[in-house]
């Protein structure tokens, strides 16, 4: 088994592949040199017999299994994001002494905080937590019962048993967002981050996967579901029930119409309607609701 103590001293951060930067380490399961091309100076955990795929100058640890090994690796990383044993009580919420929450805000009772960072003029609702590693920027709301910087179930079959990985990433909440009530925001894995665009409205019921990165003005419905990783661009309206895939990508001004599912990425503005979501007209100027971008 790998461990931390087995990786080189400067190589003892983890790191999702695209985001490696020198002195981290990450893990391949392809067989593409030139997907490790940017590598430089880290470690990279890749199956038995392909450490040739690595670029000069990289740690190669050989594995038979990249991704579980990652996984398995990530334990020795882990970090208490909610430490209850340090809340205290203030005002009927428990927060971190940690947390840095701006006078002007305000936090529901029942809320549990543990050490991120609440900008001036957030409302927190109610029964609310938020993890550390979460940053609420200025003016946004968060409606009662929702979850930020939730820890996402990322598991990888070893044969006999789920390995799943300790997720270490963040969660950065830009200005004037809304969010409604029972949604949950996944934190990113390892060194990613979890991102919400400025103004960006999320509906109540609704799921953000990890390290999914939401484009301004994006207006999500009620009970909406992103996958990990998925990205959007500017202006996006995701209808009532939508899904997409982990890993899609929604250029600007997209629509998702209600139930639709987005298997692909979505490379042309426009309306999407139907499972899987396909390309079905221009928008309108007259549709109501939907998030008008003026870049």
């Amino acid at each position: 088994m790998i461990r931390p103590e087995n990786l080189p001293e400067s190589h003892r951060k983890l790191s999702i592949l695209r985001n490696a930067e020198p002195g981290f380490t990450t893990y391949y399961t392809g067989e593409n040199a030139e997907d490790l091309a940017h590598l430089r100076s880290c470690s990279v955990l890749l199956k038995s017999g392909f450490g040739h795929l690595a670029p000069e100058g990289v740690n190669v640890v050989e594995t038979p299994r990249p991704q579980v090994a990652f996984y398995r690796l990530s334990k020795g990383f882990e970090e208490d994001y909610l430490p209850f044993h340090c809340l205290e009580q203030k005002s009927g919420a428990w927060i971190h002494p940690d947390a840095q929450i701006h006078a002007s805000a305000s936090i529901g009772p029942g809320c549990v905080i543990g050490p991120c960072r609440i900008g001036a003029s957030v409302k927190v609702g109610p029964n609310c937590t938020i993890y550390a590693k979460s940053d609420i920027s200025d003016g946004v709301e968060i409606s009662g019962g929702s979850v930020i910087g939730a820890s996402g179930m990322m598991w990888a079959w070893d044969g006999k048993d789920k390995v799943f990985l300790s997720q270490l990433g963040s969660v950065r909440i830009e200005a004037e967002c809304n969010i409604g009530s029972n949604v949950t925001i996944v934190r990113g894995s390892a060194n990613e981050e979890t991102v919400i665009g400025n103004g960006s409205c999320i509906a109540h019921g609704s799921m953000i996967g990890h390290g999914c990165q939401i484009g301004p003005q994006n207006h999500l419905a009620n009970s909406v579901a992103l996958g990990g990783s998925v990205s959007s661009g500017a202006g996006c309206f995701f209808g009532s029930g939508s899904v997409v895939s982990p890993s899609k990508t929604l250029t600007n001004e997209v629509v998702l119409g209600a139930g639709a599912v987005l298997t692909s990425s979505a490379t042309r503005s426009g309306v999407y309607l139907g499972l899987p979501a396909k390309w079905k007209s221009e928008l309108s100027e007259r549709m109501s609701g939907i998030p008008k971008w003026k870049g």
